[in-house]
């Protein structure tokens, strides 16, 4: 084994004393950074296809949903695979994680601008928006399993997902004015704007992915921890893969996040499905107006990322959760005067909303990326086996399904409601469906979400315990020898008794789970 694997090796398992060097730290945020892609596909695509190709809006949605759907069925088969690739001779040569970018980052760059070119048919977008995204979602998979991977110290994961947070605000803040720039040079109504703006952001992206790539690592290898290869055939393997999909949520820690971030996912979701169409239907401003508040409240996101940070070290993240939201809520509340009076300086009240709703986003998004860093950890507790891939794939299927429902849903109403492509004005039913998704849906979801983040119990305190107790019982230790306290916090946060924890469980096994109901069957 080279130097240069042993070093990498003892910043992963180094625990609270391993510090991952700035430059891995900057190279890290560059997946992030990567999402000026993805910052034109949310913010411009949709607005792209129904006002310059004059595709109907809910045939857009129906395309963005379906294609969507179809990457999330695929994206468990991608954490599943990522958890084996180790047994493979590519797999060991270039890492369980990082042997996926290589597929990933080509397919991806080619992809990606095929969708913007104009005088395509219908179904000829369809089809290369669907490998879009059945893309991404091998990409995204991965890069959420290395904020696990390359440290075992709570700190350190903290700082990841802000670099990780901070690079998704630079991108926002670079995608959102390169556009205003573009548009002032070429024209906010003139389709070669986008066109152009898509084939620089293309060559950026790329290059950031490859950044990324030569700047993250993975943890060493343990046996004990590598899942088995068992010979089963391909129907056996497809259903294990979705045995292991469901069985997560039998982790009582997995599914209390999984409210609380949903909660925020999706009112970020419908938010930015609309943003664009809200600022110039409803307030009617204009496009450029759409660019410049986006780019300067993704500035200021910067800034509070900061702050949220350095309040989640000290409260554990669920504060800075409830925070935020609170925030968003306000802010939401403002932006409904906002339609409804429409003071004077319209656009300045405007930008000052948007930074005061990254505010919220902030504190939401940094708490729960953090919060999610811990689940691998409280699922090796239960299983004795590392799945950072498998959760990874959940949380994308899971994101990219209720998502694309959400976006189908938003099209829907939009066309009930009367809305015409290509139209500079948009009729006064549309416009008051527009006000209830980007304003009430949003406030309602971010209630849930403060009353889910009661709920979850996953802290720094109850995270330590948990990987001591994970550290004695690789070393040999006995589960008879537990104490006390660190059974109750084992308990409490995976919702098995200890004793049927480290393994002693069907959670990874369907042929045990058939066994195990066939034995219950016959006593």
């Amino acid at each position: 084994m080279n130097k240069k694997k042993i070093k990498l090796q003892k910043l992963a398992i180094g625990g609270e004393n391993a510090k991952i060097p700035m430059w891995r730290k900057l190279g890290f945020s560059a997946f992030q950074m990567s999402n000026i892609m993805m910052t034109l596909v949310t913010t411009w695509l949709m607005y792209y296809y129904t006002t310059f190709l004059k595709v109907p809006i809910v045939t857009v949605t129906l395309m963005f949903t379906t294609a969507k759907i179809i990457g999330a069925i695929i994206t468990p088969i991608y954490g599943y695979f990522s958890d084996r690739l180790y047994q493979t001779k590519f797999g060991r040569k270039h890492g369980r994680r990082k042997s996926t970018f290589l597929i990933g980052i080509p397919l991806k760059a080619i992809t990606y601008i095929v969708m913007w070119i104009p005088g395509l048919t219908t179904p000829f977008y369809f089809i290369f928006f669907m490998l879009y995204f059945l893309v991404t979602p091998m990409l995204s998979t991965s890069q959420l399993t290395l904020t696990s991977e390359m440290s075992e110290s709570s700190g350190q994961r903290a700082q990841l997902v802000g670099f990780n947070q901070a690079g998704s605000a630079i991108a926002g803040i670079f995608g959102s004015l390169f556009i205003a720039w573009i548009f002032k040079l070429c024209g906010q109504n003139n389709l070669k704007s986008f066109v152009i703006a898509a084939i620089i952001y293309d060559i950026i992206g790329t290059i950031m992915l490859i950044i990324f790539y030569n700047s993250v690592y993975e943890r060493p290898v343990d046996e004990s921890t590598i899942l088995e290869n068992n010979k089963l055939g391909l129907w056996e393997r497809l259903v294990n893969i979705f045995w292991n999909f469901f069985s997560a949520i039998k982790n009582r820690s997995y599914w209390t996040y999984v409210l609380m971030w949903q909660s925020e996912e999706l009112f970020r979701t419908i938010r930015g499905d609309i943003n664009t169409y809200f600022i110039i239907f409803v307030l009617l401003l204009t496009p450029s107006d759409v660019a410049v508040s986006t780019s300067v409240g993704f500035f200021f996101g910067i800034l509070f990322l900061l702050f949220f940070m350095w309040l989640q070290s000290k409260t554990n993240g669920m504060l800075s959760y409830r925070i935020g939201a609170w925030a968003g809520i306000a802010v939401f509340l403002f932006i409904g005067c906002l339609a409804i009076f429409r003071p004077a300086h319209l656009s300045l009240w405007w930008i000052v909303a948007m930074i005061a709703l990254n505010f919220g986003i902030t504190g939401v998004v940094n708490s729960s990326q953090y919060i999610f860093t811990f689940i691998p950890d409280i699922d090796e507790m239960v299983t004795s086996k590392r799945r950072e891939g498998e959760f990874a794939g959940i949380n994308t299927t899971l994101d990219t399904v209720l998502d694309s429902l959400f976006t189908l849903i938003v099209g829907v109403v939009l066309q009930v409601t009367g809305f015409k492509p290509g139209a500079k004005i948009q009729s006064a039913t549309t416009v008051n469906a527009l006000m209830i998704l980007y304003i009430a849906v949003p406030i309602c979801l971010l209630l849930l979400g403060i009353a889910f983040s009661y709920i979850c119990k996953l802290n720094v305190e109850n995270h330590t315990i948990i990987l001591n107790e994970i550290k004695r019982l690789r070393n040999g230790g006995s589960m008879r020898e537990v104490t006390p306290e660190t059974k109750k916090v084992v308990e409490d946060l995976t919702g098995f008794k200890y004793e049927n924890c480290w393994g002693n469980n069907d959670v990874m096994n369907y042929r045990k789970s058939r066994k195990k109901s066939k034995e219950i069957e016959m006593n």
